[in-house]
């Protein structure tokens, strides 16, 4: 069993979940210790992966249109393993996921598509990957459909909110990263700049001088070209938890679908509530919802979640139970975790570029 967090080190995460980009010397003034101190708590949550970190693309600016969200059941009386490395299988055709999580008896995908074409593409892809001997391996699978154009997202995982709710540190609660509305674009790059983009988000650890080593440049022309990839927004980087290594022991996937006749103004209203806030990935539009979220055990799901529906089943404005499909961490597999490059290989095209490791 993993042993508990001490404050010191819940204060380092949970300031770094609020912003990654903080240096050791700002960690240590807004977290009232020494740099010294500071600098080793990252150090030893880094080297025992209790933290690390991501730098998600910003698809919307890269000419992603929809975002789906797959989940379902999966066959009981089949090895967990088996059904896990079939499903790996097909994500390493299916650029557009990435992340799946399995549990048992479940699993989930969460992909961007350039185009709903894209995405019947992959679903066919699917069919055929678990068809014959292979169909007892499959998942029955629902979707979630989120086009862009009608849609507001936290798609750049957000984990302060519920961290503290978990922790119950005596610091002020962080601003929720509440959903927005993207508008679709295709950002003109260089061939450097797509290059770039694409090594920070496979080597979100590597250094400015490592990635131009790989790149065969100068790390000022990396530096230099990151700095102008952030400027335009197409990259965020965030910290990121492993939470089958923490004292977390459910995760919650939630379906929500509306009934049609809500008026648009109650529908935001209700998007301000704890249901939208304390969810760490969320995609939803009128008539539909996906959020999820994390518990320390059982009895914390059974009273945090009737907490957070309250408001919708007060205002009667749910088309049916929600969907939860809740995974133990015990038994959870990520079967890919921020896995952002093949997808953005593909959009850039330099989907025949393989990728290089960086020694």
């Amino acid at each position: 069993m993993e042993r508990p967090l001490r404050e010191s080190e819940m204060l380092v995460i949970y300031q770094l979940m609020q912003d990654a980009t903080l240096t050791d010397a700002a960690l240590a003034r807004r977290s009232s210790m020494k740099e010294s101190t500071v600098s080793s708590i990252r150090r030893r949550l880094m080297d025992s992966r209790h933290i690390y970190f991501s730098n998600v693309p910003a698809f919307h600016k890269l000419g992603c249109t929809l975002f789906v969200e797959l989940y379902g059941s999966t066959n009981p009386a089949v090895p967990k393993d088996v059904k896990d490395s079939a499903h790996l299988r097909f994500l390493d055709q299916t650029p557009e996921v990435f992340d799946s999580a399995s549990g048992e008896g479940f699993i989930m995908m969460s992909g961007a598509f350039r185009s709903f074409s894209d995405y019947l593409l992959a679903l066919d892809r699917y069919e055929r990957s678990f068809s014959g001997v292979r169909s007892a391996e499959r998942a029955d699978l629902r979707p979630a459909f989120f086009p862009l154009e009608i849609s507001e997202m936290c798609y750049v995982y957000n984990f302060a909110p519920p961290l503290h709710r978990i922790f119950g540190i005596d610091v002020p609660p962080p601003e929720p990263n509440l959903p927005e509305r993207y508008e679709t674009e295709c950002v003109e790059l260089s061939l450097v700049e797509k290059r770039t983009l694409v090594n920070l988000a496979e080597y979100p650890h590597a250094t400015d001088a490592q990635i131009a080593q790989l790149m065969g440049r100068s790390r000022q022309t990396v530096t230099n070209v990151r700095k102008r990839l952030e400027r335009k927004g197409l990259f965020k980087r965030v910290c990121i938890i492993p939470l089958v290594l923490w004292n977390i022991d459910l995760i919650a996937y939630v379906h929500l679908k509306f009934k049609p006749d809500i008026d648009p103004e109650v529908r935001r209203e209700l998007s301000s509530e704890d249901w939208i806030n304390l969810s760490w990935y969320t995609l939803e539009r009128q008539s539909e919802a996906h959020t999820t979220y994390m518990f320390k055990d059982y009895k914390d799901y059974l009273a945090e979640m009737q907490r957070m529906l309250k408001p919708l089943v007060e205002a009667d404005v749910l088309r049916g139970d929600p969907h939860i499909s809740l995974v133990s961490t015990a038994a959870a597999k990520e079967l890919r975790d921020g896995h952002y490059g093949p997808l953005l290989r593909k959009l850039l095209g330099l989907a025949d570029q393989g990728r290089s490791g960086i020694m």
